[in-house]
């Protein structure tokens, strides 16, 4: 997207701003790394952008991390402050171009998407005792949507330990940003067994407690089907087949409210 691009300087340096401390050397090459990350990223929203780009981006970075002996947190601190402004770049952007939701939504979920590969890919690549603590807080992305609507777009695994930061994320951002639902979008996670039920029915009751609705989207057939083989009854949680679908239903709902 043009407008991601053109707000690639700004960008650059406003993290610039924290790189005091470093070398001359450590500064240029970390504004380097910053321009091309934003670029890749930038990529992945088009239908077109290849997964292997963001492989070799991957790679190329831990190396060049290990070389500078500057910390992964800072590239991930990075990643974190980039999906931040860049979501907001998308959503100012679907204003001004009027796009309908099922145009931003997929916008933000190959958004997302790529954001979640780099960020995969770096923390595997690169050797770090924190590297999973600081990759799970942005593993959780919350995307605020409309004043009371927000996305979290789910990938991957979910076990005991990120579903615990999943609650806590969930329940620390909703009250921030003052949502009413938040959508949970199940797309991109590999499993759904009773344990996984388990640990999102806990997410959601939290959330009840707090005042936010929690909505399910994009359980694929193979998932359902795994979960209606186990028993796991989900009819207690509103759920859409997609998150357009979704979006439209809670907007409508506004509407009729007011």
């Amino acid at each position: 997207m043009n407008r991601v691009i053109e707000s690639k300087s700004g960008l650059i340096q406003e993290r610039a701003n924290i790189d005091s401390s470093y070398s001359n050397i450590v500064k240029v090459s970390l504004r380097k790394w910053r321009g091309d990350s934003i670029e890749v990223l930038a990529d992945s929203l088009r239908m077109a952008n290849h997964p292997e780009n963001i492989e070799k981006w991957a790679c190329s970075s831990v190396t060049l991390f290990r070389q500078l002996d500057v910390s992964l947190e800072v590239a991930i601190n990075d990643l974190h402050y980039f999906r931040n402004m860049i979501g907001e770049v998308i959503g100012a952007e679907a204003i001004v171009k009027e796009l309908s939701l099922s145009t931003f939504s997929d916008l933000l979920s190959l958004f997302h998407t790529g954001v979640d590969r780099a960020i995969h890919r770096m923390t595997i690549a690169y050797s770090h005792p924190h590297s999973a603590s600081i990759s799970a807080e942005l593993s959780i992305p919350i995307v605020k949507v409309t004043n009371s609507i927000a996305i979290l777009p789910l990938i991957g695994d979910i076990d005991a330990s990120r579903s615990k930061d999943l609650m806590e994320r969930a329940l620390t951002k909703g009250s921030e940003l003052g949502l009413h639902y938040l959508i949970i979008d199940l797309s991109g996670v590999t499993l759904v067994d009773t344990m996984v039920a388990d640990q999102l029915f806990k997410v959601v009751a939290a959330l009840k407690l707090a005042g936010i609705q929690a909505v399910l989207t994009g359980i694929r057939p193979e998932i359902a089907q795994t979960m209606v083989n186990l028993g796991i009854v989900i009819t207690h949680i509103p759920t859409f087949a997609s998150l357009h679908t979704a979006l439209i239903h809670l907007q409508k709902r506004k509407s009729i409210h007011k």
